[in-house]
């Protein structure tokens, strides 16, 4: 690995970010982050950074304002150390769930977002399972747009939970690309269920078009923030007579009474990436299996090194 090539960890994820430094075999470069008691920050670096290529590791989730902050201030204080390329490498990255205005005088963030981090000076982006690709074309340099597809894949062939007689079943009409793919990986059959959503916490199922009757559903989605698409889903396909419910999400925000409803569910088993990081009440619950994307990160910042 590069010399010139340096990895620098926000504070959102530090597993995940020790887990892909022994990966690429290169040390955390050391930076202090350092918080005020009125709220404000203060980045500083402990080296040079100069003429170095250096990956930013970030998974801006749970606290996005304030990660998303931190952010600017790390992109801030190596662009004034004269650092040759910044790319943030951003697991999770949050406001992709607002990337159209939907309402007139409506903000647009994940725009807003965009706009912050090429003026603060980054370089590249590396992301997976953006909840809308529109987002890529916000930028002006290149995004890197991983998929967690089959990490899970060779996850669930490990566990023998691939079946002839699994469909597949996207939890609403905006996942159907994501389940498209990942039925095709499968050679497995395609079902999707049609959601209307009432307020930011209550959705409701109005139909299943497919066929999940003494079959294993396998549920697929990118975000499980509060859990009720995916719980709802999952009652309506064990309404229709599936045999059994295995779910498989990229990103396990796990909000509110997410873990309640997954433990009530149907749902057998559910796979999440370690894109976020997830505390110990997500990691007791008996029904969440974790899988790591630490290889495909590291995998990815290789191939971007100069």
């Amino acid at each position: 690995m590069s010399n010139a090539s340096v990895l620098i960890a926000g504070s959102s994820h530090p597993g995940l970010a020790e887990a892909i430094s022994k990966k690429l075999h290169i040390p955390l470069f050391p930076v202090t982050i350092a918080r005020f008691p009125d709220g404000e920050m203060r980045v500083q670096l402990g080296g040079t950074v100069v003429g170095k290529q250096v990956f930013i590791l970030q998974s801006i989730a749970k606290e996005p304002n304030e990660l998303l902050i931190e952010t600017l201030l790390l992109v801030d204080a190596l662009r004034r150390g004269d650092a040759k390329n910044i790319v943030l490498v951003s697991p999770y990255f949050a406001y992709s769930r607002q990337s159209m205005q939907e309402d007139k005088g409506a903000s647009v963030a994940a725009r807003l977002f965009a706009d912050f981090l090429q003026v603060a000076g980054v370089n590249g982006l590396i992301t997976m399972d953006l909840h809308a690709e529109l987002v890529k074309s916000f930028y002006d340099f290149p995004v890197e747009h991983l998929s967690a597809r089959h990490v899970f894949v060779e996850e669930l062939q490990k566990q023998q939970e691939l079946k002839s007689d699994i469909v597949v079943v996207g939890p609403d009409l905006g996942s159907a690309k994501l389940v498209a793919k990942l039925a095709s990986e499968l050679s497995s059959p395609l079902a999707l269920i049609e959601k209307r959503r009432i307020d930011a916490h209550k959705v409701t199922m109005l139909s299943l078009m497919g066929e999940v009757e003494n079959k294993i559903v396998l549920l697929a989605d990118d975000v499980c923030s509060t859990a009720g698409t995916l719980t709802s889903a999952a009652t309506v396909c064990h309404g229709k007579g599936a045999k059994s419910i295995i779910a498989v999400v990229s990103h396990g925000l796990f909000v509110e009474e997410a873990l309640e409803r997954i433990a009530s569910s149907p749902i057998d088993r559910l796979y999440v990436s370690d894109s976020i990081k997830l505390d110990s009440k997500v990691l007791a619950c008996p029904k969440i299996h974790v899988v790591s994307v630490a290889n495909l990160f590291a995998d990815a910042i290789s191939r971007q090194i100069i």
